[in-house]
């Protein structure tokens, strides 16, 4: 970029020819107007002949000036600033002309405002500081995933759910499209230098304390993250492989599903598939709680922490998400809403976990309270376009509680992959 403070610095040199930094220059002050010479005759006020005032240059020292308060009735009064009281060229200051529609004296200027800036430390990893003020930190969260043009879905999803929870949230964008409510009618994959640009430039001035992807759309690009990912060590990582849209659009080809399956995969604290992402990971047919487990252990001898299968596709009045971890299996369970406001329901879900374990919830907690957060953004939906239409991400997001008010996983055998 240019260098703005040489140009300007350029500019001041020329304006100003050989002039010396501490150059003082005069000029009269503004005259009384006509409004006030009107009033003047009228005796509401005297016009005053103003004395110059000296107009310092940015390069001397800023004046500091002592206001000196007189008695109502008194005329203008003059102050200097302390460097008159040292022997230096001051400043002259001109007060406010008591008069009859304002009997006081000149009020005293308000201490001086320090900007807060705060601790840049404090805008970095949250869990690389463990000393200081948990409630003070402000936590960095990152998206690698596509825009969608509509909104609800993708990026726009992603910060939107990062912000209701309290964390900053940066992206990268790997893929531009066209869509609304009612499908996809374009993707355009961003270059993969520029997605690269995009990751390095994070990792050296904003490093998140978790990440989480969306879609992803080629395999050169899954390639690229799943790279970046390990070169950075970026944990914890929430994979959302974002393969077909609520639509029933396909987001990723098929040579790029596979490399989700073989690189992004054994990287991931949590997988979120749906039941058709989870059939297209698993190998197999997923319609029902039980398939949802065992595909949820699929994942898991392939590599991932964790899985949480959504069922936001079964046909059933209650709908339930199933969490397989390597210590038992949960389930989430809660109504069917009879909405077609469901566009965006994984990313706003992968967000949110995402944003819980930055947070530093264990992932129980971030997937409860993840679940809880999409359900009433649902609820709450605006009810906009005329297909799949967004959800409402203004809901408030649940309030941080300790683990211990979550109830615990059911003791469980040892999964079979162990």
């Amino acid at each position: 970029g240019a260098d703005v403070a040489g140009v300007l610095d350029a500019v001041e040199h020329q304006h100003h020819g050989a002039r010396t930094g501490r150059d003082i220059m005069e000029r009269p002050a503004s005259r009384l107007d006509d409004r006030d010479h009107a009033l003047g005759m009228l005796g509401v006020r005297q016009p005053v002949e103003c004395p110059f005032v000296h107009l310092v240059t940015a390069y001397a020292r800023p004046p500091q000036c002592r206001l000196e308060g007189r008695a109502p009735g008194s005329s203008f009064q003059r102050g200097r600033d302390r460097r008159g009281l040292d022997g230096n060229p001051g400043c002259e200051h001109l007060f406010d002309q008591a008069h009859a529609f304002r009997q006081r004296e000149a009020a005293a200027l308000p201490a001086p405002f320090e900007a807060q800036v705060p601790d840049q430390r404090k805008q970095r990893r949250g869990h690389d500081h463990p000393g200081e003020d948990s409630e003070s930190i402000v936590r960095i969260v990152l998206t690698i995933a596509g825009s969608d043009s509509g909104g609800g879905a993708g990026i726009q999803a992603d910060l939107k759910t990062f912000h209701q929870f309290g964390v900053f949230g940066t992206s990268a964008i790997v893929a531009v499209t066209a869509q609304n409510t009612r499908g996809v009618r374009a993707v355009y994959p961003v270059p993969p230098d520029i997605v690269e640009a995009q990751l390095a430039a994070l990792s050296e001035d904003l490093p998140p304390a978790a990440v989480k992807t969306g879609m992803l759309a080629t395999p050169a690009l899954v390639q690229l993250v799943a790279r970046a990912l390990d070169r950075y060590r970026w944990q914890p990582y929430v994979l959302d492989p974002v393969m077909v849209a609520s639509s029933g659009d396909r987001l990723l080809t098929p040579d790029a599903e596979s490399v989700v399956r073989e690189e992004l995969l054994p990287l991931a604290a949590v997988i979120t598939p749906n039941l058709h992402e989870a059939e297209i990971l698993a190998g197999f047919q997923v319609r029902d709680p039980d398939t949802m487990v065992r595909a949820g252990e699929r994942l898991l001898r392939l590599g991932a922490g964790a899985a949480l299968i959504t069922g936001g596709h079964l046909q059933t009045a209650v709908l339930t998400d199933v969490l397989v971890t390597p210590e038992g299996t949960r389930q989430f369970a809660h109504p069917r809403l009879e909405t077609t406001s469901t566009h965006g329901t994984g990313c706003t879900l992968s967000a949110a976990i995402t944003a819980g374990l930055a947070l530093g919830r264990d992932l129980e907690t971030a997937v409860a309270d993840a679940v809880d957060y999409v359900f009433r953004a649902m609820e709450a939906a605006p009810g906009l376009g005329g297909g799949h239409g967004p959800l409402n991400h203004s809901v408030p997001a649940p309030p941080p509680q300790s683990p211990r008010s979550i109830p615990p996983t059911p003791a469980a055998p040892a999964p079979p992959w162990q």
